[in-house]
């Protein structure tokens, strides 16, 4: 792995660096490995994604493009930069954006705010941050819709945002259908995309 020296600020670019890291020093960062998010001053490295974790990513990207596309509801994208809020800066794995809120893109690099639904794979090592840190300050931003789907299993929980907090209003286990409140009319078997189970005849997307 090349190591490269950023500055600001002058110390070694990694997570455990005493020195606060500005939004401008975690930006000027190189592109490649390892990747990071920057929360509260600090860095955070996102682990090398397994070949799992980012079949998932790619088999609920294909599937979520199509019906978004033919209902002209927004755009997903996977792993873009989000400056939820002036300390925090995240990459989550999926990000979806209404139509109506594209004015939230900024220079058609990053989502400036929240998005309208944030999708995090979760894996050994970002499970407990995607369960807790992460959950907590989406709801605090206000993205409305939080799906978490466990890479292992391919369980899908989904979150709707409330006054009282992040609402788990569905617990999908990889044999059953997957029918997100957020997109009326879309369904999806998570184990028969990723090859499985077989898919169900009545199954659409």
């Amino acid at each position: 792995m090349m190591e490269t020296a950023v500055a600001p600020p002058p110390v070694a670019t990694t997570p455990t660096a005493a020195s606060t890291w500005t939004r401008e020093a975690y930006r000027a960062l190189p592109e490649d490995y390892p990747y990071y998010e920057w929360e509260d001053g600090e860095l955070v490295e996102m682990p090398r994604p397994r070949l799992r974790h980012q079949k998932i990513i790619t088999k609920l990207l294909v599937a979520l493009s199509v019906y978004v596309t033919q209902h002209q509801l927004g755009e997903i994208w996977p792993e873009i930069e989000v400056d939820l809020t002036e300390t925090e800066t995240y990459i989550p794995d999926l990000t979806f954006l209404e139509a109506g809120h594209f004015d939230r893109i900024e220079d058609g690099l990053r989502i400036v705010g929240a998005p309208d639904l944030v999708v995090e794979v979760l894996s050994p090592a970002t499970a407990v941050r995607d369960r807790s840190t992460k959950l907590s300050a989406y709801q605090q931003a206000g993205v409305p819709w939080y799906w978490l789907v466990e890479a292992d299993t391919l369980l899908i929980s989904e979150y709707k945002n409330t006054p009282d907090g992040y609402l788990l209003t569905a617990t999908v286990p990889p044999s059953a259908t997957f029918t997100p409140t957020l997109f009326p009319g879309f369904s999806l078997n998570l184990a028969a995309l990723m090859g499985e189970q077989p898919v169900k005849e009545d199954q659409h997307e």
